[in-house]
């Protein structure tokens, strides 16, 4: 039942996740990308701390300050501002990077293998194999279009690199001091971080559209504030390498909002992709259930590893 409740927070924030690409589509042109990324963290992080002042739980150890200001640097300074850099180039596919980015429970689980010994059971290979071909021909149509350019997917991958390595570090962390905790301070520290390159580069900080102003305010509270909270809550509940398999529901669920919103169109071959990574995804978070369907014989000789 526990285990449940875990799921809950991460599907929410999946589903968060997933209109980022959409949201990001519509105000092109009216915020500057690293002005997006340092407004939503820094707004995020606002608010987060608000939270924690009203529930009086807001104090920090100084010990926790070094791994909290590496886990700003890891997700606002690098991993989303190479997503950003990604988005940014002209041969730029928001459907491909969004597909690409979503591969980070790939290494959020080794990192979780490396560094916090888990277990890695054969029914997580089976589902972590279905999650890679589903995207893998999520993007064959893409990939067929951009192979004149691997500057943008290449960027995307670094990121959900450095993303895999926040998510197991920030997990740890998260049981030690609680999420809201760690959210809001390496937000801020990671949005103070990017700051200098700002001024220095003369981006505008808080200067933006009329008309982009409610989308970025969303960006902010809802996809980060919000999204990021629940993320780390469920990871606390699940595990890391467990939990961050919801992952592969992003790019359907984008694709969905996508088509929903922005009117894309999809495929036969996008659909099929889809299915294989949803199977994946059943795997993983309902696997003592299919193996009670089981008989006892094969249940000892072939499932339980």
């Amino acid at each position: 039942m526990k285990d449940k409740y875990g799921y809950m927070f991460l599907i929410n924030t999946v589903i968060l996740f997933s209109t980022y690409e959409v949201i990001s589509k519509i105000i092109v042109g009216k915020v500057d990308p690293f002005q997006i990324n340092f407004l939503r963290f820094f707004l995020g992080g606002v608010l987060l701390f608000i939270f924690a002042l009203i529930k009086g739980n807001y104090k920090i150890q100084r010990k926790y300050i070094p791994v909290i200001g590496l886990l700003g640097f890891l997700n606002v300074v690098l991993s989303m501002n190479l997503l950003q850099l990604s988005l940014s180039t002209v041969e730029a596919k928001a459907s491909l990077i969004a597909v690409i980015f979503s591969s980070n429970p790939i290494f959020v689980m080794i990192f979780s293998v490396i560094k916090d010994k888990e277990k890695f059971y054969g029914y997580k290979i089976i589902g972590l194999i279905c999650g890679v071909f589903g995207i893998v021909i999520m993007s064959i149509n893409e990939l067929s279009i951009e192979l004149t350019s691997i500057v943008s997917p290449l960027l995307a991958l670094l990121s959900a690199i450095l993303y895999g390595l926040y998510t197991v570090i920030g997990r740890k962390i998260s049981l030690e001091i609680g999420s809201l905790k760690m959210n809001c301070y390496s937000f801020l520290i990671g949005s103070l971080m990017l700051l200098p390159f700002l001024l220095l580069f003369k981006v505008p900080v808080f200067s933006i559209e009329s008309s982009a102003i409610i989308h970025t305010l969303y960006l902010a509270f809802f996809v980060t504030g919000l999204g990021y909270l629940t993320y780390f809550i469920g990871l606390s509940i699940v595990g890391s390498s467990r939990g961050s398999m919801v992952f592969f529901l992003k790019p359907v669920l984008a694709s969905i909002f996508a088509l929903i919103f922005l009117k894309e169109q999809t495929s036969i071959i996008f659909i099929s992709g889809a299915v294989l990574v949803l199977l994946g995804v059943i795997i993983i978070l309902y696997w003592d259930d299919i193996k009670s369907k089981f008989p006892d014989w094969a249940k000892n000789k072939y499932l339980n590893k």
